[in-house]
């Protein structure tokens, strides 16, 4: 009898298992995270490979569907992830939420992690925490070489408080949405020290102790302002815009109390929607923010007025779109008693 054939399918696992680590994570990297990690009960051999293949982790994805009951076993698998005992892991994105944390001591790992990731070159990251008794974020997340973009969605109710020694050398995007900060010099001078910084979002945050809101920075392109949900109580300062590089502008919500845009010259497109609010001086300040667009190409304007027109004269003669190629125009009327 004649040597009996073993299955075709031993033999391509052999294949498999001969190529060397670096391959195999390789292939590992194109697979879903949780069937990456599947992949951990073959062999000794596979039980951290997975570790290395991942270089995206998002909390969104991974907890999405998740049992309560199941949360520890994901605690376990990030530190297993982060503190991977042969192979020291490099995420490139993390996407961090505690949407599973009770109580502050949830925090502890939930920081421990983010710190780590920061320490390894972590390049892109975006925190979302919805619990109002949030402890201070890490240090290192505002003193990183490495972050590239750094998103921050937080609900606290705490004023957010920025290090003296916030400087984010190599980051391009920043997006700020539902922040109040006690010192709100603090939070421009970082901006102002992100020197590669293009694109800039702020949605319905608070400055606090400023009389000027000064945003200044040679390389930003992309420049949106969202005011719309800010207490008019909040919003007492003047604006003043520097970016000669900017090339899209969005502003939405009131009118603050003054503007001054300065070097717009590369400016190609604008999104103006602007309310009205009966202050003095909300005319004045709406021709100069406008007279700050004054070189754009594409603009959308959109102005929402209380009982009456918004300008209730002639516009300043000043007000000249000289390269203006394209208009889009909507006028709204609220009417309150």
């Amino acid at each position: 009898m004649g040597r009996r054939q073993q299955p075709e399918t031993v033999g391509v696992l052999d294949r498999i298992n001969n190529l060397p680590d670096s391959i195999l994570s390789h292939i590992l990297s194109f697979l879903p995270n949780k069937e990456a990690v599947r992949t951990s009960i073959l062999s000794t051999r596979w039980k951290y490979l997975f570790a290395s293949s991942i270089s995206i982790l998002d909390f969104e994805h991974c907890l999405k569907n998740l049992y309560e009951e199941d949360v520890n076993n994901f605690m376990n698998f990030v530190d297993t992830l982060l503190f991977n005992p042969r192979e020291r892991v490099h995420l490139e994105s993390f996407w961090v939420n505690d949407y599973f944390v009770d109580d502050e001591d949830d925090y502890v790992p939930l920081y421990g992690w983010i710190s780590t990731a920061l320490s390894r070159g972590l390049k892109n990251i975006g925190i979302n925490f919805i619990n109002e008794k949030v402890p201070v974020l890490p240090t290192l997340l505002f003193t990183s070489h490495s972050l590239v973009t750094l998103t921050l969605f937080l609900h606290i109710k705490d004023d957010m408080k920025i290090p003296t020694n916030a400087c984010l050398p190599n980051l391009k995007n920043l997006c700020l949405t539902n922040l109040a900060f006690e010192d709100g010099y603090s939070i421009l001078k970082l901006i102002s020290n992100c020197h590669v910084l293009e694109d800039l979002t702020i949605y319905d945050c608070c400055f606090h102790s400023i009389s000027e809101l000064n945003i200044h920075n040679l390389l930003l392109r992309r420049l949106i302002l969202c005011f719309e949900h800010v207490c008019v109580r909040d919003y007492d300062y003047v604006m003043a815009i520097d970016a000669p590089s900017l090339v899209y502008f969005e502003y939405t919500g009131i009118v603050g109390k003054g503007y001054t845009l300065s070097n717009m010259k590369s400016l190609v497109k604008a999104e103006i929607s602007i309310s009205h609010f009966h202050e003095v001086h909300s005319e004045r300040s709406a021709t100069q923010l406008l007279q700050g667009i004054c070189n754009v190409q594409s603009l959308h304007l959109a102005i929402e007025a209380f009982n009456e027109t918004f300008f209730r004269t002639r516009l300043d003669p000043k007000l000249v779109f000289h390269n203006l190629v394209e208009l889009e125009f909507h006028s709204y009327y609220c009417y309150r008693k």
